[in-house]
């Protein structure tokens, strides 16, 4: 059976996780645009309603209208006949001739009737203007009342459209997703079986995974050093096997790694080979240390932190700090001595160097500077690699007691530079043939 990535198992993990996040930031998004599209549809119809119930009321409005300018014509015509006989009467009574003393007739019951006649012309004429600018006023209410009945029910028409879209739009997307995701099950349930078969016939890469997948709750009291440095201490297979698994899941490891590799399969000779394994041994094996120092110490806690800064002093000045574990889920004891051990829920920080002796000793400074960053967790120590047991005593000796004065004491847990160097050469070295 071939080779299975246990990296690439847990990136499809992560990808239907993704989707299935994803899928629910969608229906949630759906959701909302649906009661959105339901509320202005909701408002549109209100709309229309209110507006066509206006029309209706315009319209009785203008009919009252009509009937009152028909009264009030009727009102007019009727006085104006009324002055027409008024004058009549006033015109034959004009007509009579003297009386034997020479009085003319007396007209002024004519005469009062004319005048009242005509003031009800006037007045009827009065009424008849006012009914008409109503019946104006009446009509223009009616004809924008139309006009916005007619423009409610367009936006009606409208709202209901974008509703209806919404909801086709949302059911057609999340179908989509689903059966992307559904897909993406299946390849997830296909390549956790074959991970599974590999894994039951393979045992190096069996314990590889468990080394992973650590619960260090089931661990009978609190992790000791003795923990911690088995958990450092990957054989060979598993350090080869941990380097696919960070080439998969790792993407800046895996860029590092193709530089390398790319620069040894144009390299022409040894010289120029031996260029790129010692930029190997500067730039890629330090990052592989961290990384098995931040995978073995990871399951410890809730959250883990890389290259934290902490300002030290007043001047502006900062530290990184490699590695910061918090909300521990067991207590751990790093060592003997002052801040090497943090409870349950409480924090550790490290820093981590990889390299030889002399090297291990060079960085004293430098790692009693980061030591003022670890403070601030429950626990602190520096993790170096095994190589700092091949100093002479002296140095040893001196190299520890600054840095357990500075608070953070010096662990010699992680493998062997030399183990490190060839664990990251092999790599690249293998990638290369592989290609070819």
């Amino acid at each position: 059976m071939a080779q299975v990535s246990i990296g690439k198992v847990e990136n499809l993990e992560e990808l239907v996780h993704g989707l299935l996040s994803m899928r629910e930031a969608l229906e949630s998004s759906c959701r909302e645009q649906i009661i959105v599209a339901e509320r202005k549809c909701d408002e549109a119809r209100e709309e229309a309603k209110s507006s066509e119930n206006m029309l209706e009321d315009a319209i009785r409005q203008e009919q009252a209208a009509k009937h009152e300018v028909d009264s009030a014509q009727q009102a007019l015509d009727s006085s104006q006949s009324s002055l027409a006989s008024a004058h009549s009467s006033l015109s034959s009574c004009l007509a009579q001739p003297n009386d034997e003393d020479g009085t003319g007739p007396d007209c002024s019951s004519e005469e009062s009737s004319v005048a009242e006649a005509e003031t009800a012309v006037e007045q009827a004429q009065g009424m008849l203007e006012q009914a008409e600018a109503e019946l104006e006023l009446a009509t223009e209410n009616h004809q924008a009342m139309d006009r916005r009945a007619d423009l409610a029910k367009q936006a009606q028409a409208m709202a209901e459209q974008t509703l209806e879209h919404a909801q086709q739009e949302c059911h057609a997307r999340l179908a989509t997703v689903d059966q992307t995701i559904e897909i993406g099950t299946a390849r997830l349930n296909a390549a956790q079986q074959a991970l599974d078969a590999y894994l039951s016939i393979n045992p190096p890469a069996a314990d590889f995974h468990t080394w992973l997948k650590w619960n260090p709750t089931q661990h009978a009291g609190p992790i000791t050093p003795d923990t911690l440095r088995d958990r450092m201490n990957l054989s060979t297979k598993q350090r080869r096997m941990f380097q696919e698994y960070l080439y998969d899941r790792n993407p800046a490891y895996r860029r590092k790694v193709d530089a390398h590799r790319s620069e040894w399969a144009t390299a022409r000779g040894e010289i120029e080979r031996n260029i790129v394994a010692r930029k190997t041994r500067i730039h890629l094996s330090g990052e592989f240390a961290e990384q098995i120092a931040r995978h073995a110490l990871a399951p410890l806690g809730g959250r883990i932190e890389t290259q934290g800064r902490t300002f030290v002093g007043d001047n502006g000045r900062y530290t990184k700090t490699d590695l910061i574990v918090t909300g521990l889920r067991v207590p751990v004891i790093l060592g003997r001595g002052d801040d090497m051990g943090a409870p349950v829920g409480g924090s550790m920080a490290f820093e981590v160097k990889c390299g030889k002796a002399d090297y291990l000793y060079s960085q004293k400074d430098h790692m009693v500077f980061q030591a003022e960053g670890h403070k601030q967790a429950d626990a602190q120590c520096t993790l170096c690699s095994r190589d700092i047991h091949d100093l002479p005593q002296e140095k040893e000796k001196e190299l520890r007691d600054s840095l357990r004065e500075a608070g953070s004491q010096l662990v010699g847990m992680l493998p062997y530079k030399n183990e490190i160097d060839q664990s990251c050469l092999e790599f690249i070295r293998e990638g290369v043939e592989d290609q070819l």
